[in-house]
């Protein structure tokens, strides 16, 4: 149904197109008297365009102009079958465009487009935004809950961090790393809200070497956990910046036995070490 919608749009925008191009003056002995009736037909149409608002006054003052000038040049008089052979060559190249233009459309929309997906009209999809605005609304809420529950009870480490991990979410990255930072001071024995902070902090590491307060969350949870592989690739990157090789290598070197031998760390691991001086 959708192309039979299309193809009537398209043939009537070529006939209204094509119309005035194909039309054939009616006496070419009097293409002149023609001329001057249709260039004051056009002043016409153009001082009523003005009276709608529909063009302002400087594009009807150029509009104007130049149908000035062709009514000047039509004062000049018929030429005669020259004249129509003009005529007719000078109408073939706008009857082509306009062929070819919609031709050309449909060609690229049929590979390029998605004529067979439903339509998804704002009005059959309130109910979806409605629900997306109320699960943020409920999420809102429970991270405000969370944190009136902290300012309570601060000693809670696992709730610190569940907040910081909130925050996190919500885009919220000083609070998060606040709260981070309670939680890695209440949970000594633990290393997932020290892995997360130290991420943020990497995150937003610039220059030469990796933020302290990284590296130093970083050797704490090897302390806890010798093997986690995020801690010995940045630990021993913060020592290779710093110009540490030996250090830095010991811990890559532990890294890839930690690693799958599968694993595409690996390449990246070896590509470090090999650069190391």
């Amino acid at each position: 149904m959708i192309w039979i919608v299309f193809a009537a749009m398209v043939a009537l925008a070529l006939l209204v197109l094509l119309r005035p191009l194909l039309a054939a003056p009616a006496a070419m002995a009097a293409r002149s008297d023609y001329d001057l009736m249709v260039y004051k037909d056009q002043l016409g149409e153009l001082s009523r365009d003005v009276e709608r608002g529909l063009v302002n006054a400087d594009q009807a003052e150029a509009a104007r102009t130049e149908i000035q000038r062709r009514m000047l040049a039509a004062t000049d008089g018929d030429k005669g079958g020259g004249a129509a052979a003009a005529l007719r060559k000078g109408k073939v190249a706008p009857v082509i465009i306009t062929v070819l233009v919609p031709v050309l459309a449909v060609l690229l929309y049929l590979p390029l487009g998605a004529p067979e997906l439903p339509d998804s009209p704002y009005a059959g999809r309130v109910a979806q935004i409605n629900e997306m605005k109320e699960k943020a609304a409920t999420i809102q809420a429970m991270v405000t809950r969370l944190a009136e529950r902290l300012r309570q009870d601060p000693s809670d480490g696992k709730g610190w961090a569940m907040l910081g991990r909130s925050y996190r979410a919500m885009g919220m990255a000083e609070e998060a790393k606040d709260a981070y930072r309670k939680a890695v001071t209440l949970l000594p024995s633990e290393t997932q809200a020290r892995i997360e902070l130290a991420i943020m902090l990497l995150e937003e590491a610039e220059g030469d070497a990796l933020p302290d307060e990284a590296v130093l969350r970083l050797e704490e949870v090897l302390a806890i956990t010798p093997d986690q592989p995020d801690a010995l690739y940045f630990t021993g990157l913060s020592a290779a910046m710093k110009g540490d090789s030996a250090r830095a290598k010991a811990r890559w070197n532990r890294l890839l036995m930690v690693l799958p031998a599968d694993s595409p760390a690996r390449g990246q691991v070896e590509k470090d070490m090999a650069r190391l001086k």
